[in-house]
């Protein structure tokens, strides 16, 4: 059987998406026209490779779908559909099956309301409306609770990731890394002597250079790159697919644009940076989160013992803890 699937086309971009799913072309045909006609987009398609793909373009607002299709019936695209999906979309079962066993089945795979074949147009409008309803509250509760999951992960006054995320990411990325899926670098990066401008400018000065290597290491973040404040004046960069050497270049990049760009960030004038570079690539076997921090930890205390203002590389004769 060669699946066919009708996209929406371009007119109505902001009108809800209703994704139609019929094996039966012709009762598919008319379902989506009349949806069409209630002012929404549609794409019809009549096998369920093609309406899995169209579902997970990720701009599907309701599933109107077919209970009995060969192959995979409406049940089994629904758990399917519900395993996939990273947002709640309605699925609204089409269906000629009256028996209770039938919709103990639909519910249990994940379905939200069923509609008796032949559909009424105006049961259809009713149960769209509410379904349509229901898919926008859900999906600003979503971007709320995205929202407030940022919030929690970024430090507000550095504009970085917070110590949880940082938490939270660095074993992610640990298991990622390896022989054949390249290297991951950890960074961390001390102000020298900033003890010293809380003490003589004040905490808003203070606060002003933090604020300033948070600029700093925001215009890096990207898709191989994520910055952190992890504790104090101290912050934290995850850089992967980059060995020690590259790391150290860096490092050494961002040394020098904080050297030269502090003058002018606040009264203090000229400030400088310590850093300690670790990689993976250092290690026999991929290291836990613990001891590559102290890895990293360890060369930039041997920064800070050489005068500080310098990028300092793991070795493992540095300490006993993570040789």
């Amino acid at each position: 059987m060669i699946e066919l699937c009708t996209d929406p086309g371009p007119d109505l971009p902001s009108a809800p998406h209703v994704l139609v799913v019929d094996d039966d072309s012709a009762s598919a045909a008319a379902i989506a026209n009349t949806v069409r006609a209630l002012g929404h987009r549609v794409t019809q398609c009549n096998g369920w490779t093609e309406a899995l793909r169209v579902f997970l373009r990720g701009d599907v607002d309701l599933v109107l779908m077919d209970a009995v299709m060969p192959g995979v019936d409406g049940f089994r695209l629904t758990r399917l559909l519900r395993g996939r999906s990273s947002s709640y979309v309605p699925i609204v079962f089409l269906t000629g099956l009256s028996d209770r066993g039938a919709r103990e089945r639909g519910v249990a795979a994940g379905a939200d309301d069923f509609l008796t074949k032949p559909v009424d147009p105006l049961e259809l409008k009713v149960r769209l409306t509410a379904m349509l309803r229901i898919r926008s509250l859900t999906r600003e509760l979503e971007m709320r609770s995205l929202a407030l999951a940022h919030l929690a992960s970024v430090d507000a006054l550095t504009g970085v990731g917070n110590r949880r995320a940082f938490d939270e990411k660095l074993p992610i990325e640990l298991r990622s890394s390896g022989p054949n899926s390249g290297s991951t670098a950890l960074l961390l990066l001390d102000i020298d002597h900033f003890k010293a401008v809380n003490d003589t400018f004040g905490h808003t000065v203070g606060d002003a250079l933090l604020a300033f290597v948070g600029q700093l290491l925001n215009k890096l973040d990207g898709v191989a790159t994520t910055s952190f404040r992890y504790g104090g004046e101290e912050f934290a960069i995850i850089a992967r697919d980059r060995d020690w050497a590259s790391s150290m270049e860096l490092g050494e990049q961002i040394r020098r644009a904080f050297a030269s760009g502090s003058v002018h960030a606040t009264i203090a004038g000229a400030a400088t940076l310590s850093i300690g570079v670790a990689s993976t690539e250092q290690f026999p076997r991929a290291p836990d989160a613990t001891t590559f921090i102290a890895a990293a930890d360890a060369a930039l205390y041997r920064a800070k013992a050489l005068g500080r203002n310098c990028v300092c590389r793991f070795d493992s004769r540095m300490d006993a803890r993570v040789a």
